[in-house]
């Protein structure tokens, strides 16, 4: 449970009872029309492929956000990822902007550290300032790539038990 959302439950997102409900919020996912221009800056939904990798990718790495029995959120960490762990996460439309792309974060990120993973990267547009905020707010720092890519990076530190 977070504190800014009472509501939101955290859960390991693999568990087989959940596949179809990771499903549904993968379809509502894909169904959100895409805007271009300023509209699709405000309104900036995942992209496909970041549906695929959270909703397809079965690991022990992924967790799901739950209000009222219905999946809103998942984060994961790639561990196969080209540069390294990845961060991923998504947020179902109606629930973007409350913070709860931030809770699933904290927790997986504090699950990552707890791992061991020594780093971990989120990679955004310029875009993507929402996203920015958030991955700030998750100690990630800003790597410009070029082109308008961007990398949040942070070196995880275990922390003593």
């Amino acid at each position: 449970m977070d504190k800014r959302h009472p509501e939101l439950v955290i859960v390991a997102a693999d568990h087989p009872s959940l596949d179809d409900a990771i499903g549904e919020f993968g379809a509502e996912l894909r169904a959100e029309t895409r805007y271009f221009g300023l509209r699709g800056q405000r309104a900036a939904r995942p992209s496909p492929a970041l549906v695929r990798r959270l909703t397809t990718t079965g690991s022990r790495n992924r967790l799901a956000g739950l209000i009222g029995g219905r999946i809103v959120a998942v984060a994961a960490v790639d561990d196969d990822a080209v540069d390294g762990p990845e961060l991923l996460i998504a947020v179902a439309a109606d629930w973007r902007r409350h913070g709860l792309a931030l809770a699933l974060g904290r927790e997986i990120v504090a699950r990552a550290t707890e791992r061991g993973l020594e780093r971990i990267v989120l990679r955004i547009s310029h875009r993507s300032s929402d996203v920015l905020k958030a991955g700030r707010q998750l100690g990630l720092d800003a790597v410009d790539l070029g082109r308008g890519r961007v990398a949040l990076v942070r070196q995880l530190v275990p922390q003593p038990a």
